[in-house]
């Protein structure tokens, strides 16, 4: 261990305990004026630990997002290649017994853990095939954000992380790991407090990624920014692409089913014309119908969608020209 590391680690634990102390205090003097209030009122203080467990109880909770699945495979349009990846994860979920019997997996592998790692752009799927896979598996999916889990407290994130892993456990749900490449990028070398924190925090998610007897996907636009550790012990990496142009038209003609088109809407046309994520295709859709109705028509036209595609990818080169000059970016309707 380095003179650098110690030092970073010391100054740690004396943050730590400073920490401490000061909660302590601050705990103890409020519980000292509670009971002087008692005493004065002839009121009974007592600190009770079933409301103190609830407020702990709705505090975890915070820290996913709860959904229980409505869309299924029936709802994604996949490509021959991704359906090929996501059917073997869930038919390796469901015949687990048979992989550590007739395959002799069970010296390897005790437990029905999967982890996948789901990599792609934006608005290409992810979430959604996640949801379809829960409602495959009739599982509950746990979204989990980044930004959620982290805290300002040292030590507070990881214990955060540990407590992500028992609510799936405990509701044996799936957990989505969003934006994982902020969680599970690269370890950096410690300057820092916060470089210690961030590389302690990677090494407890990946301590209970060994743990976990569950299913763990993990979301990231910047899969090459992974950490070595993590790539080992993802069983599968799926990448996502956007879609081509038969794909693109399966997903106008899919989410436009219940909409009333007029005769001259030809996806055909326009999904060879822009080359749109699922996620853009979503927003197309929406903004066309919004176009629609703004003019007072019954039926949405192929003018309409042609319109709503222009506004998209307006927005989305605005978009892209304010990041590379470093402003705010603009938003488009959708």
């Amino acid at each position: 261990m380095t003179k650098d590391l110690k030092k970073e680690i010391n100054s740690l634990k004396k943050e730590i305990n400073a920490l401490k102390k000061t909660f302590r205090k601050k705990y103890s003097n409020l519980l000292t004026e509670l009971q002087e209030l008692g005493y004065k009122y002839n009121y009974e203080f007592v600190v009770e630990e079933e409301p103190l467990q609830k407020y702990l109880d709705t505090y975890y909770d915070r820290l996913v997002e709860k959904v229980v699945p409505k869309k299924s495979f029936k709802d994604v349009i996949f490509s021959n290649d991704l359906k090929k990846q996501i059917d073997m994860a869930v038919y390796q979920v469901n015949n687990h017994h048979l992989l550590l019997t007739k395959f002799g997996l069970k010296n390897l592998q005790e437990s029905n853990a999967i982890s996948l790692n789901f990599s792609g752009p934006p608005g290409t799927g992810k979430t959604l095939t996640a949801e379809a896979i829960a409602h495959e598996l009739k599982k509950r999916l746990y979204i989990v954000r980044y930004s959620t889990l982290v805290d300002s407290y040292i030590g507070e994130t990881g214990k955060n992380i540990v407590k992500v892993f028992e609510l799936a456990k405990k509701d044996d749900a799936i957990l989505f790991f969003d934006e994982a490449d902020a969680i599970a990028s690269s370890r950096t070398q410690i300057f820092n407090s916060s470089d210690a924190e961030t590389n302690l925090t990677r090494n407890i998610l990946l301590k209970e990624l060994e743990k976990f007897n569950g299913i763990v996907i993990f979301a990231t636009n910047l899969s090459t920014n992974f950490d070595k550790a993590f790539e080992r012990r993802i069983n599968l990496h799926i990448l996502f692409k956007v879609p081509d142009s038969k794909e693109r038209e399966d997903i106008f003609e899919l989410l436009s089913k219940n909409m009333p088109l007029a005769k001259d809407i030809n996806f055909n046309e326009i999904a060879g014309k822009y080359e749109f994520s699922g996620g853009h295709i979503k927003n197309v859709i929406i903004n066309a119908a919004r176009i629609a109705i703004s003019t007072k028509k019954d039926k949405i036209t192929q003018k309409d969608f042609l319109d709503a595609c222009n506004l998209v990818k307006e927005g989305k080169t605005l978009i892209l020209q304010e990041i590379e000059e470093g402003k705010d970016s603009l938003n488009y309707l959708g």
